[in-house]
């Protein structure tokens, strides 16, 4: 490997969540998302925001494989979503918001729920 890991995508702090040229259009025309690009590395805090209908969903949904891509690539710990796609769902959770028990419940109780209902 040459050049500096901290740009790798192999590398030492490699993209843990890799999105290159990602684009959906759906059936009717209407299309969610175009060109998005972003790399999430390790140990980054990152807030996926925006207004109803700006494609947060789509995204979530693509990269946890639930939608498929019209066009681009997304990779999860070094893995393509469509090829690994056993390696990537395997390293990735998904809690619904909607799906809410008690606000003031604890995460460890949350996710022990959730577990329960889905496996």
């Amino acid at each position: 490997m040459t050049g500096n890991p901290a740009n790798s995508t192999t590398g030492v702090n490699a993209p843990v969540v890799s999105i290159q040229g990602l684009s959906k259009t759906y059936a009717g025309g209407f299309q969610a998302l175009r060109d998005v690009s972003l790399d999430i590395r390790k140990g980054e805090i990152f807030a996926l925001l925006g207004p109803n209908g700006a494609g947060k969903t789509t995204l979530i949904s693509i990269i946890c494989g639930i939608v498929t891509a019209s066009a681009g690539r997304v990779t999860v710990a070094g893995h393509d979503i469509q090829t690994g796609y056993r390696h990537t769902r395997s390293a990735i959770g998904l809690v619904i918001q909607e799906l809410n028990t008690d606000a003031f419940e604890k995460v460890f109780d949350t996710v022990s729920v959730r577990r329960v209902l889905f496996g």
